[in-house]
């Protein structure tokens, strides 16, 4: 769905982005969709009616207006510092908009969620619908503007349930979404878990002082850091089998995107390994500075 917007800055080379994406996202074939409508225009209407002597009569409109499609120029925006909906958030939208998207894809009474509730607007519209809610947000002043919003916007009085507490986790730190995954995540091997003290020393005794993404060798161990090889985010475990030593400049290079063979690779395509026969870029840059300027690194 597309929601129409206006104002704003004119890029010069490319075409003004005046509509706002609205994505929809369900875990199985079956959603919720309520239709709604909204009213004829002027123009629509007179081509709708018969001319019976000299009076207009409906021929076949729909009383409830022409259905709403997947471009929606006629919700209310927010353009206004005066606007009485204003609150000051930033990216504040109207309570139209919202109060459209919970119509269409709820009923009366279903549970509407919004994990990033900044000021309310969904809390308000879902209330104002007579559906529950549940708002989050990490600002401190969230539940006093969900209080107010509510007193002067729905005539609710009394406090909201708010609560601070980190609720307990049922799921054993598992992914909400296991069919996401790009990867299975394996179970880490039964058995006395290693401290990262142990296999750190462990590691040092097998490799040395080198790290493993470069080959270099340093003279002092706390130069290296204690990493995995299949990231985390990949489904890698915590286990001695999957753990290396790198570089501070490795270790950062990897972050959660490569393995220890795609980071060997790259480190060789920068010339970044120990005797990989290709000139480190920041080497090769200093050494012409100091042909070209001799005193500069005297």
């Amino acid at each position: 769905m597309r929601g129409a917007t206006r104002g704003g800055g004119i890029p010069k080379r490319d075409f003004p982005r005046k509509h706002d994406l609205i994505l929809r996202y369900s875990k199985s074939n079956k959603w919720v969709y309520q239709p709604v409508y909204r009213p004829y225009t002027e123009g629509t209407q007179k081509r709708g009616r018969t001319k019976v002597k000299g009076k207009y009569f409906d021929a076949g409109l729909n009383k409830k207006g022409t259905p709403v499609n997947d471009w929606w120029p006629d919700v209310k925006k927010i353009t206004s510092p005066t606007d009485p909906e204003k609150t000051g958030w930033p990216t504040q939208k109207s309570l139209e908009l919202y109060g459209r998207i919970i119509t269409v894809s709820s009923n009366k009474g279903d549970v509407v969620l919004d994990p990033f509730a900044g000021c309310a607007t969904t809390c308000v519209a879902a209330e104002q619908l007579q559906r529950q809610w549940v708002g989050i947000d990490l600002w401190d002043k969230a539940s006093e503007v969900v209080e107010d919003r509510m007193a002067n916007e729905v005539g609710l009085f009394g406090r909201v349930n708010a609560v601070d507490e980190v609720p307990q986790r049922t799921d054993e730190g598992e992914t909400g979404a296991p069919f996401l995954r790009v990867k299975v995540r394996v179970k880490e091997p039964s058995g006395p878990r290693w401290s990262r003290r142990e296999m750190y020393e462990y590691l040092l005794g097998q490799h040395g002082a080198k790290c493993q993404g470069c080959d270099r060798t340093f003279d002092d161990p706390r130069y290296l850091e204690l990493d995995h090889n299949t990231p985390r985010s990949d489904g890698g475990i915590n286990h001695i089998s999957n753990r290396i030593l790198l570089c501070g400049p490795c270790n950062r290079l990897k972050s959660n995107t490569y393995t220890l063979t795609g980071l060997r690779r790259q480190n060789k395509k920068l010339g970044h390994m120990a005797n990989s026969g290709v000139e480190n870029p920041t080497l090769k840059r200093i050494r012409e500075e100091r042909t070209r300027q001799p005193g500069l690194f005297e």
